[in-house]
């Protein structure tokens, strides 16, 4: 008869303490699949929050904010909740993190009839 079907007063110590570590290795196994599922889903999603767009930058809380005031970072929403393309993000730092105010006068430029 298997240890899961027994009554837990009929287990020896032994058992009782097999028991529990398969139980708890079992449920350990479940939690670590469900958090690699976590991490991919999470890694493959491109509009990230204020958060983890402070961690790609470097750059703190009310440095950002200052930053999105001033049209120097790319924003997706100004609203509530800041929302952010990670990859546009990301090819700004590579790009050597230019003004954003300074794209969209050169493409306000770009869009104005000429006379």
């Amino acid at each position: 008869m298997s240890d899961v079907l027994k009554p837990l007063y009929t287990l020896t110590i032994e058992e009782y303490t097999e028991l529990n570590r398969r139980i708890i290795r079992q449920q350990l196994q479940e939690l670590l699949t469900n958090q690699e599922q976590l991490v991919v889903q999470r890694s493959n999603r491109d509009i990230i929050f204020i958060d983890e767009a402070c961690q790609i930058t470097g750059y703190s809380k009310p440095t950002m904010y200052s930053k999105i005031s001033k049209y120097e970072i790319p924003v997706l929403s100004r609203g509530k909740p800041l929302t952010f393309s990670k990859k546009v993000l990301i090819d700004w730092i590579h790009n050597g993190k230019p003004s954003v105010i300074e794209d969209l006068e050169a493409v306000t430029y770009l869009k104005t009839p000429k006379r």
